[in-house]
């Protein structure tokens, strides 16, 4: 992708210059260059693989293990046979205890063919919580994902994330979505 950009950063100028100045053949030679640029763009972009979370330094989720999966609920099927997508949390809520953050209990809209559980990994830094969430089958897990059971009740999936090691409470803390660098609600 490195060479990508710097080709884009060195051709193009030269092809928009040929394409106003130069002769016939230069110009067919610069659209060529700018149409084959664009197609590695293209095919790059489309082959490259969503980054993993990078872990925040002394967070204390990567070392937390991971819970054991919950039976799903009647009507709501297990993640092995649940089709793989990322929900966006849009509400969060903290619990807090004796000075210290315990859980956060993630929401987001649920689905007709909503998962019993769901992969979830957290990372804390800079007064942020940041979540990445995923549903059905995963081709590796991050290091610190944890499996939990979802709930589903009147068109609301949530999840309850318990922290381990508890946070100390250090007062105004932000939930962010992971993928999208979107704030999350906190009730």
């Amino acid at each position: 992708m490195f060479v990508l950009g710097i080709s884009w950063l060195i051709l193009t100028p030269l092809c928009l210059w040929n394409l106003f100045r130069g002769g016939t053949l230069i110009r067919l030679t610069s659209v060529m260059v700018l149409v084959s640029l664009e197609a590695a763009t293209v095919w790059a972009s489309s082959s490259a693989q969503p980054p993993e979370p990078t872990p925040v330094a002394a967070s204390p989720f990567l070392a937390a293990p991971a819970a054991p999966a919950a039976p799903a609920t009647k009507g709501i099927r297990q993640a092995a046979s649940c089709p793989t997508r990322l929900p966006a949390p849009e509400r969060a809520r903290l619990a807090r205890h004796h000075g210290t953050l315990r859980s956060m209990t993630l929401f987001w809209a649920a689905r007709t063919d909503e998962c019993g559980t769901a992969t979830v990994v957290l990372r804390h830094g800079k007064r942020a919580i940041k979540v990445w969430m995923h549903e059905g089958d995963m081709k590796r897990r991050p290091t610190g994902a944890r499996t939990l059971p979802v709930s589903v009740a009147d068109g609301v999936a949530s999840m309850k994330v318990p922290l381990a090691p508890p946070l100390p409470d250090t007062g105004a803390l932000r939930a962010i979505d992971g993928r999208s660098g979107r704030p999350i609600a906190l009730r």
